[in-house]
């Protein structure tokens, strides 16, 4: 390996480690393929540590936009669905390849539950509908709220894996759950 792409492939991996993943080089001097938004997808599902909801937590009943719906549909290489009930009606939309690497990395350290990606009733200009933010409403087990220490390090945890709006307990309409958005 020359030494200019030495040094792309160390910044390669400085960048990189913000999401605690290190890009291995071929022989042939060039960084592996990062994984595709199907490959993250899966390796949500994988990670027994997430819990997807299967249902909305409204109580509404559109089983193809819920949590787990829209990691598994991303997850075979289909788009997620909104909501009928939102503010953009059903619509498809791609999940975001960082916010889905942020979800792989918070689940590297806790246990956590997601009540929501691209489905639900949010704001009308929501990153949930462009399919770039998720809500968790517990931590290893305990309630999202003002009370619970982790809900601090889950927020930096997202502000740490590039999330641009992070929102939970003492925000307006954040109280029992924390948002981590991305821009793209």
């Amino acid at each position: 390996m020359n030494r200019k792409s030495t040094a792309w492939a160390v910044a390669l991996a400085v960048t990189a480690s913000a999401f605690a993943a290190t890009p291995a080089v071929a022989s042939g001097g060039t960084a592996a393929a990062a994984p595709s938004r199907a490959e993250l997808a899966e390796q949500v599902l994988a990670d027994d540590g997430i819990t997807l909801l299967d249902s909305h937590v409204g109580g509404q009943n559109d089983p193809e936009s819920t949590a787990q719906r829209n990691i598994k549909d991303t997850s075979q290489g289909g788009a997620a669905r909104t909501s009928p009930w939102s503010d953009v009606g059903v619509t498809k939309v791609e999940l975001s390849t960082a916010m889905l690497r942020g979800m792989v990395s918070i689940g590297k350290d806790y246990r956590y539950r997601v009540t929501t990606v691209a489905g639900g009733d949010h704001s009308p200009t929501s990153y949930h509908y462009k399919g770039t933010a998720f809500d968790v409403d517990q931590i290893d087990g305990q309630a999202v709220n003002g009370s619970n220490p982790k809900v601090a390090k889950i927020k930096s945890a997202c502000k740490s894996a590039g999330a641009v709006e992070i929102l939970g307990p003492g925000d307006a309409g954040h109280d029992t759950h924390i948002h981590c958005a991305w821009n793209s």
